[in-house]
């Protein structure tokens, strides 16, 4: 998994991106709890002061983390091009709620990113650091699905629908899916997409 946006082949990005995937395969394993430099060290085959060389602590490593983790679902999303308002949307739900179930084997990219994702959310409670990077990706997400939704509306293919407040709610319907994906085993994600396709329907689409 690429963390990073850019493809400068150096040696500091390359070992960035050894210590980030290490970072997201401990948190994978052991759990925000489970995290400490010593095991991404081993994990990678470098010492603890490499680590320490590019990040001053665990929390910013991990904010590092989460910001690429977000920025990585974006991309999964928006950065496809020569597609409609309509099929970016169809994209964005069909991505979180027609997803394999978190606990899926074997693990996708994607069911790999949710679950790092909602393990370091619940960490924003007492984290103004996560929380604030939580925000800003919001933030983002929501900016993007507005404008798809206000070019469907201008193109025809959306209902005159205010956009904020739809993208509001779409973005709370997914983080609601999210969290139950990765907490409990009764998400019938078929009926839940069956759902999303019918308020659509009803609400948005032309």
């Amino acid at each position: 998994m690429t963390y990073f946006s850019d493809s400068a082949d150096t040696d500091r990005h390359q070992t960035q991106q050894a210590i980030l995937e290490a970072t997201h395969q401990v948190l994978l394993e052991s759990g925000y709890n489970g995290i400490s430099i010593s095991r991404i060290a081993d994990r990678v085959g470098i010492s603890k002061s490499v680590i320490y060389h590019y990040y001053d602590n665990k929390e910013s490593l991990l904010a590092e983390l989460l910001d690429a983790v977000h920025r990585r679902f974006l991309a999964k999303i928006f950065e496809q091009e020569d597609t409609t308002p309509r099929e970016e949307l169809e994209r964005f739900l069909t991505l979180f709620v027609a997803a394999p179930s978190l606990s899926c084997q074997p693990e996708t990219e994607l069911t790999q990113l949710a679950k790092a994702f909602v393990e370091l959310r619940t960490q924003s409670i007492s984290n103004p650091d996560y929380r604030s990077i939580f925000t800003e990706s919001e933030n983002r997400v929501k900016r993007r699905l507005t404008e798809t939704i206000e070019a469907g509306i201008e193109q025809g293919e959306f209902k005159p629908v205010d956009p904020e407040r739809t993208s509001e709610h779409i973005i709370t319907f997914v983080a609601g899916i999210l969290f139950r994906q990765a907490t409990t085993d009764s998400v019938d994600s078929e009926a839940l997409y069956d759902e999303v396709q019918q308020f659509l329907a009803d609400r948005i689409y032309v």
